[in-house]
């Protein structure tokens, strides 16, 4: 399951990086150092600051690396201790996710240290967002949001709602093929949907916010652990659990 989820993942990134490669062509925008880089959008690597520290990149790498065995660790220990089963283990592997995520764009500058730069954060503690629109908007997987933003709502200025509902709607079809269609083919089971159901309720939430949360940030916190936290089991299901070895069983 894992390298059909890497190889699915890595199938879209490129079709991503080759859509704005196309949109960059189409404004006479080209970015040739973007052409070269790892990330998916040239606005990500825009906001990518100079370093010729390599040695300091290594050691957060290895930090990092360092932290996530600690959370596999702790991860297991948990889940066997306990017998722990159902919605109870994609809560607990939200911390997972988020520190595989930083380890990865850890490893990934390290790697791309030779150009001089250092590759943006990937969060920008989630856990903080003061709302549905400020969770995804500037916190969480920043590379996917400056990809949506520079290939659907820069080009959609004018039609804010239509570009909220169809970036949604695209990240579920995202979601869908790189882990319910990959549980599917090595598990047969059928759990089609979910993904879509959960970013679908991300835009609805977010234009609610918009709507009737303005000025109230105590109802947008709780809005947001309400909308994003609670049915976080839509997404982080048996196929992202097992993608990511943290399937019991």
């Amino acid at each position: 399951m894992t390298i059909l989820f890497l190889l699915a993942l890595g199938l879209m990134g490129f079709v991503m990086k080759l859509v704005a490669l196309l949109v960059s062509w189409r404004d006479r925008q080209p970015d040739w150092a973007f052409v070269l880089s790892p990330v998916v959008s040239p606005s990500t690597l825009r906001r990518a600051r100079p370093s010729d520290r390599v040695a300091l990149l290594a050691r957060r790498a290895g930090l990092m690396v360092v932290a996530s065995a600690l959370f596999y660790a702790a991860y297991w220990a948990l889940v066997r201790g306990f017998n722990l089963r159902g919605v109870v283990l994609s809560y607990l592997a939200i911390p997972i996710m988020q520190i595989l995520g930083e380890t990865g764009v850890s490893l990934l500058s390290l790697l791309w240290s030779p150009s001089g730069i250092v590759l943006p954060p990937l969060l920008h503690q989630p856990v903080f967002a003061r709302g549905i629109g400020d969770f995804w908007g500037n916190r969480w997987n920043l590379w996917f949001r400056d990809w949506f933003r520079f290939a659907i709502f820069d080009r959609w200025r004018d039609r804010p709602g239509l570009a909220l509902w169809t970036t949604f709607a695209v990240s579920g079809v995202m979601h869908e093929w790189v882990i319910n269609l990959m549980l599917y083919f090595v598990t047969g089971r059928v759990l089609f949907g979910t993904m879509m159901l959960y970013f679908l309720l991300q835009a609805a939430g977010v234009q609610a916010e918009h709507r009737f949360l303005k000025g109230q940030p105590r109802a947008k916190i709780a809005a947001a652990w309400l909308v994003v936290f609670v049915p976080s089991p839509l997404v982080i299901n048996e196929g992202l659990l097992r993608a990511l070895c943290l399937w019991p069983g």
